[in-house]
């Protein structure tokens, strides 16, 4: 078997650098279980104005972003980079994205889904940490969104922004939307069609205490869910690190990419 090669995204207002440094752990010990992994930790094409408060060796980095705004042509742009990033750098047999970058990576895989059909997957396996499925983009491809799921997102973002945890009722209620095809946070995922959903092995994986964990589980909804598996942390929106074993989450990137290799596994 040849090296497996995994693109890593990262959030928005960090870097490749800094993401690679809060995965080290987890991705020593996916090392040790899977033979000839490479890691590819991207920059985002766009310089962040943002800047680190504290006294980490992180604070005088550079930080970067995929792109400017959570609006369909902000994020289209975006893919453009992707699509070149792709060209020059790849292939890849998987992706590990962060929140922002995890945005980017879903929406390109639905766009692609929709547009592109009979291409196979740029992906054969995601992982998403703080993973995010835009409403605006679902909408651009033509899926009805109901006033509640854009509630519910909104909700959270405001939670987000005010750096609170997220709505009681929000907390209570995200397993039992993970499984709720009818009602997953608004969204009636029965309604959307199967292009629309993302039918690669996929790792999900959010903190209790994340205000935006109801985006994590719309974005779990959409994708195929006999080849995805959860992993909840005690954390907020980030990384897991000091909290959580590093083993647990490695191990579930190592069922992740072990069953992508699956004969039959890719869909078109």
């Amino acid at each position: 078997m040849g090296v497996m090669r995994i693109l890593c995204l990262h959030g928005a207002d960090s870097s490749g650098r800094i993401f690679q440094s809060e995965l080290a752990s987890t991705l020593s010990i996916l090392q040790h279980s899977i033979a000839n992994l490479s890691f590819d930790f991207a920059d985002g094409p766009l310089q962040s104005s943002a800047h680190a408060t504290g006294n980490s060796s992180q604070d005088n980095q550079s930080r970067y972003k995929f792109y400017e705004a959570l609006e369909v042509k902000d994020i289209r742009k975006a893919h453009k980079w992707l699509t070149t990033k792709l060209l020059q750098s790849g292939p890849y047999d998987g992706v590990i994205a962060f929140s922002h970058g995890a945005v980017l990576v879903s929406s390109y895989l639905l766009y692609q889904q929709w547009y592109e059909h009979e291409s196979l997957p740029p992906f054969r396996f995601a992982a998403f940490i703080s993973g995010n499925v835009s409403l605006k983009v679902l909408k651009d491809l033509g899926v009805t969104i109901p006033d509640k799921a854009e509630r519910v997102v909104a909700e959270a973002e405001v939670q987000y922004l005010q750096g609170l945890g997220p709505l009681l009722a929000h907390a209570t209620r995200a397993r039992r939307a993970v499984f709720d095809s009818d009602d997953c946070f608004g969204l009636n995922l029965n309604s959307i069609p199967l292009e629309l959903k993302i039918r690669i092995p996929t790792v999900h994986v959010w903190g209790e205490r994340d205000p935006m964990l109801p985006a994590s589980v719309q974005l779990a909804g959409l994708c195929d869910p006999y080849i995805r598996k959860i992993h909840i942390h005690s954390g907020a929106h980030e990384v897991p690190l000091n909290e959580e074993p590093p083993d647990e989450l490695a191990a579930m990137l190592e069922w992740c990419a072990q069953r992508a290799t699956w004969p039959g596994q890719t869909q078109v």
